[in-house]
């Protein structure tokens, strides 16, 4: 081709090309242009693909940038993903330019320091979340910058991909511009196995379920395939709604900071404080813009989004001094942007809105209410772009268009949907695509924006329409209705009697009552209705509601609204007195308490309300010393125990010299479970996990010197030990050591649940290695090791045997010599779990799960516990015995299954759950994953016989509905048909092999069903 066709097959003007030719391997691309050349040559025929790896063979052997492949010679060694990357990155990132950038960047020295902790662990993913405009791309672009000379990275934008034909692993290799063979997952496995420093991949641009979806699974099928460490990647998505990994599990579960709750981000950008803000502006404001003192209030709430602060810059002295006729919100800021940026260069303003509201609706045409949407074909604006072009629209990889900053793509959208719902005007249609534009609000960030803008221009346009959505009958209690409160909320957007409305209508949506309380103003809008209104919403929702009470009176901030609200309470009602113990501080202080109300919840006859005042009484300012003091010292005398507990649990709240006194009473109580929960508050805090010194020899002496003390619980003798490690003092019993306090303690720097200092955790490892225990021993030079191997976590690693057809037996005997000896026979057989079954545990205790584990030291161990309660005991007694994976059956209540699953992320283990026919429903299996579990498992009642029902039929259901690994035990034996199901993941043979009458003859059928499971593999 000429350089004329070329350009016009490319979709650019032929200066471009003339000036990549000229300038050669010096030119400087943008990104989107370097996708536009790579998606051409990956159109290309695999001769004209080869002939152009051997044109760039000899400039590659003198250049650090890798390798290249010869056509027709063996490749001697992989090609550098990492250096290849690094190159075309560094070219990217030079001549990158972000929109209204004319501030310089604020950095976050928070996200940076994360960011490079997690470099340094063993996790492989990298969550950035926040709002529109909150910073994302800057961040990560800045992290690039930051870590460059050490790291090597790719830069991606999931928005310039066609989602469902695109191929992560193909675009990976492409951007180092390497072929992806026949199979692009194989081939990057095998060259991300020749790695010698970290790559790390970014993806930008995930803003709706759809994109997330698709990279969750993309990134989570190449964590599962790649087992290198080197290969990291870090996903930039946009919120709200909430984020959610969990079902993407080896994602969720390689993702950094995951042990600390159900998987989320790594890191969220929220807005700036006021005192950043302020910090901010004035710091970078040039000599024509105003102070951001003289800035009117909204404009300083809106420069606390980092994108609106820009735009706020860019928009100069007229617009600081305050947005016309209407309040300050991002849709009359950006519409007010968009209409100066039209005049000053002299285009027509309408005209242009209207070409532009054309691109915005092709581009996103999902974004349309369906009963908006009219016969409509998408523009092809490949061959002519509209303008203006220099600042709203820019080519995207495939010669299209796209938005320059995706707010104006929000912008455009936002106005012709308000447009055409006001032309719709008064009626039911105007409703039912209030719904849908809602529903679809609910599951998109990118829709979620769309919403609030399109709330704000129907404010600014036609004003009338917001409370007629309202009022509506057939407008959504649960979606539409409480988005749209939320909406006005955050806006500024006043509708009186939309707000009447929806709080008397709050009883069928407990999403409704929560949007309500969080209206500015309420207290005014329902004038004396408002403090009854608040208590018979306490009254019809419970508990659940507590928070958003307690935050409305928070933020309403008046004492006589404070006040008329506790004069409607019924303080004989527990419930009603104990969401006012809960939160006194904002019903009552040092010196106003009209009602009495301390002294009445100090002596309710319900312990629940003397309970929530114990835990809530520390840390909260509003009282006098001499007042929590005379507080402090009814509730430590209390008769019932569980009050007093509940004060325990707050010890570490309170400052030094109070705690002390309070540990002298706490820890001569003669329950030793309130003895216990004081010595939790003190050393089980995860922030600051090295307990204050006084606090710790406070706690020593008051054990040493009561007799008491010589013989504790082993629960509570666990945590002695603890505090003496922790706070480098010496027991007083050299075999306390040899409890689980130690163990249990190195478990969680090894799972990264604590951080120590690295002297402090120097001497639990030197304490671990010097045990005459062996599992001590094994665990100390785990920890020591931990770094360096860069293995998986075990969460990880278990997540992994979806699909892998793995193999596990189950120790179902009461004798624990059979059961090492069947263990010993199971490992010399491959398999890859040895289960210690109920049975076993009940006769021998969770000694039999250790015995086990040193007969199998190299093999996971699951130990099988019953429970329908106390999860997270079964969870630390079977973890601390050298438990790998914990199967938990009969867990009562989600209360459980989340301190099992906390349990299991602070020690380090698996935890899979029992999941029976009943339980495994769609709904359930996600609940589950939502909550942390890493399995589920389907077993057979042995009791039931031949009227049992097969387990298959519930493992197809669990493994349709979740992408977990299931395992199943159903009485199978080395020649069951069963076993050549697709329905399961980990097949559990029990019965069949512990009751062989020989290890011999066990052996040869762990070899036969072996055999047979790895034939299956590879057929």
């Amino acid at each position: 081709m000429s350089v004329r066709e070329f350009a016009a097959h490319l979709g650019v003007n032929d200066a471009a090309v003339s000036n990549w030719e000229r300038r050669g391997i010096e030119a400087k691309l943008r990104y989107e242009t370097q996708q536009i050349l790579d998606t051409e040559l990956a159109r290309s025929e695999p001769d004209v693909i080869a002939r152009f790896e051997f044109i760039l063979q000899p400039e590659a052997e003198n250049n650090p940038v890798g390798t290249g492949t010869i056509p027709n010679q063996p490749v001697t060694s992989e090609p550098d993903l990492g250096l290849r990357s690094r190159r075309r990155t560094m070219a990217l990132l030079d001549t990158a330019t972000t929109v209204l950038m004319e501030a310089p960047y604020r950095v976050d020295d928070a996200a940076v320091a994360t960011f490079r902790q997690f470099l340094t662990s063993t996790t492989r993913a990298f969550v950035i979340a926040g709002g529109v405009g909150s910073g994302k791309t800057c961040l990560s672009q800045h992290l690039v910058r930051e870590c460059r000379e050490t790291v090597n990275f790719q830069l991606h934008l999931c928005q310039t991909w066609v989602l469902p034909t695109t191929d992560l692993a193909t675009e990976v290799l492409r951007y180092a511009s390497l072929p992806s063979g026949d199979d692009a997952l194989l081939t990057l496995e095998r060259v991300v196995g020749a790695l010698e420093s970290p790559c790390v991949v970014v993806i930008d641009g995930i803003s709706s379920a759809e994109h997330l979806s698709f990279v969750g699974r993309q990134v989570d099928g190449i964590l599962r395939q790649t087992d290198s460490h080197h290969l990291r990647f870090v996903l930039v998505v946009r919120t709200p709604p909430d984020l959610d990994l969990s079902p993407f599990p080896i994602l969720a579960a390689s993702t950094f900071g995951h042990i600390s709750a159900s998987p989320a981000a790594s890191y969220t950008l929220a807005p700036w404080t006021m005192t950043e803000t302020r910090e901010w502006w004035d710091r970078t404001r040039r000599e024509r813009e105003i102070p951001f003192s003289h800035l009117p209030g909204p404009l300083q709430s809106l420069a606390s989004i980092p994108l609106y602060s820009q735009m706020l810059h860019s928009a100069g002295e007229p617009l600081q001094e305050g947005l016309p006729d209407g309040p300050a919100n991002g849709f009359r800021l950006v519409d007010h942007c968009v209409r100066t940026v039209l005049s000053r260069n002299a285009q027509p303003i309408e005209p242009s809105i209207e070409s532009l509201i054309q691109v915005a609706r092709a581009l996103d045409p999902n974004a349309i209410p369906p009963s908006l949407t009219t016969a409509y074909q998408k523009t092809d604006y490949r061959a002519e772009p509209p303008q203006p072009t220099p600042l709203f629209v820019e080519r995207d990889p495939d010669g299209g268009i796209r938005f320059a900053h995706d707010i104006f793509r929000v912008y455009f959208l936002a106005t012709w949907i308000s447009d055409r719902l006001a032309e719709t005007g008064r009626s039911a249609a105007t409703v039912i695509a209030f719904n849908e534009l809602a529903v679809r609000a609910s599951q998109s960030a990118a829709a979620r924006n769309v919403f609030d803008f399109v709330v704000c221009a129907l404010d600014s346009r036609a004003h009338h329409l917001i409370e007629l959505i309202a009022l509506a009958p057939s407008i959504t209690m649960d979606v539409a209705l409480p988005m749209l409160l939320e909406t006005m909320a955050t806006n500024g957007v006043l509708a009186e009697d939309a707000i009447r409305s929806s709080a008397h209508r709050c009883a069928q949506s407990q999403a409704l009552i929560k949007a309500v309380l969080a209206t500015p103003g309420l207290p005014e809008i329902l004038g004396d209705k408002h403090a009854p209104w608040v208590v018979d919403q306490l009254r019809t929702h419970g508990s659940q509601i507590w928070p958003s009470i307690a935050r409305h009176v928070e933020e309403v901030l008046n004492v006589e609204i404070s006040t008329r609200i506790v004069s409607c309470i019924d303080l004989d009602s527990p419930a009603e007195a104990a969401f006012l113990a809960r939160y006194f501080d904002l019903f009552t202080n040092a010196g106003h308490d009209p009602f009495g109300l301390l002294h009445r919840l100090v002596h309710a006859l319900d312990w629940r309300v003397r309970a929530a005042l114990a835990e809530s009484l520390p840390g909260r300012g509003t009282l006098s010393p001499t007042q929590v003091n005379s507080l402090i010292e009814q509730l430590a005398g209390d008769y019932d125990y569980k009050v007093r507990a509940g004060l325990a649990r707050a010890v570490s709240a309170l400052d030094i010299d109070a705690s002390r006194r309070v540990l002298r009473l706490l820890l001569t109580d003669n329950n030793w479970h309130v003895r216990e929960q004081a010595l939790q508050s003190v050393a089980t805090g995860r922030q600051n996990p090295v307990p204050d010194p006084a606090v710790t020899g406070e706690v020593l002496a008051i054990i040493s010197a009561d007799k008491s003390w010589l013989r504790p619980p082993v629960h509570v003798a666990k945590l002695i030990t603890r505090i003496h490690l922790l706070s480098g003092t010496t027991t007083p019993d050299p075999s306390f050591r040899e409890n689980s306090g130690l163990i249990g303690l190195l478990k969680e720097v090894r799972s990264g649940w604590i951080t120590l200092p690295p002297e402090s955790e120097q001497v639990l490892v030197r304490c671990g290695q010097e045990s005459s225990h062996w599992l001590l021993a094994r665990e100390a030079e785990a920890v020591r090791r931990r770094r360096e191997s860069g293995t998986p976590s075990i969460q990880e690693w278990y997540r992994r045997r979806r699909g892998s057809r793995s193999l596990q037996v189950a120790l179902d005997v009461h004798s624990l010599d059979r059961a090492a000896e069947i263990a010993r026979v199971a490992v010399e057989a491959g398999v890859d779990f040895i289960e210690v079954g109920d049975p076993l545990i009940k006769r021998e205790g969770v000694a039999a799960i250790e015995a086990i584990k040193q007969c199998a030291p190299d093999t996971a161990v699951v130990a099988e516990m019953m429970s329908a309660d106390w999860g997270r005991d079964q969870v630390e007694l079977a973890a601390e015995a050298g438990a790998d994976v914990i199967l938990l059956i009969g867990p009562a209540s989600m209360a459980s299954v989340s301190t099992a699953v906390a349990a299991a992320r602070r020690l380090g283990v698996a935890l899979t759950l029992d999941a029976t026919p009943e339980h495994a429903t769609p709904a359930w299996l996600r609940d589950m994953e939502r909550a942390g579990i890493d399995g589920f498992v389907v077993t057979t009642n042995i009791d039931l016989g031949v009227g049992s029902n097969h387990p298959l039929p519930t493992a197809a259901a669990a493994r349709r509905y979740s992408q977990l690994p299931v395992a199943v035990s159903g009485g199978f034996s080395p020649g069951d048909d069963a076993l050549s199901s697709d329905e399961w993941d980990i097949a559990i043979i029990g019965r069949s092999i512990a009751d062989a009458v020989a290890p011999a003859d066990t052996a040869g059928q762990l070899a036969t069903l072996a055999r047979k499971i790895r034939a299956k593999e590879h057929l």
